[in-house]
């Protein structure tokens, strides 16, 4: 009466891989491969040192891995930039010198003064601020 589907009696299409995935698999498999032949060859040669040698080995690493850090700190706060990511004409995006429009200027202090002025009402009210009432 009733249509039994069972998706586990259903025919599994084969995944397609496009050839960028297979060359993408070969390479994180290569570099994972010699990430693990590194570890194992560090592991054995590093064995065989005795704890001084160690102890020094990772004091040089700490060193020259701040320096270094330092060095990329020191270009990137003291260089100067060499290129630019964007250059726009800011004459065309801004057409009008916002010091020059006197009016516009005179009516942005007028309300800035007003704002202000509400505020310092708030402050002086005495139902707000019982501290100020005077009896």
């Amino acid at each position: 009466m009733f249509y039994r589907f069972n998706a586990h009696r259903a025919k599994k299409q084969p995944v397609q891989e496009s050839s960028t995935d297979k060359i993408a698999k070969k390479i994180a498999g290569s570099i994972t491969a010699v990430q693990q032949g590194w570890a194992t060859f560090m592991d054995r040669h590093a064995r065989k040192l005795p704890p001084k040698q160690l102890k020094a080995l990772l004091l040089v690493l700490v060193l020259v891995s701040g320096a270094y850090c330092a060095y990329l700190l020191g270009e990137g706060m003291f260089s100067q930039a060499t290129h630019r990511f964007a250059d726009f004409e800011f004459a065309k995006l801004w057409p009008f010198d916002p010091l020059g429009n006197k009016e516009k200027l005179r009516r942005e202090a007028a309300w800035d003064h007003y704002l202000d002025s509400l505020e310092q009402q708030v402050k002086r009210d005495s139902l707000q601020n019982p501290q100020y009432y005077i009896p």
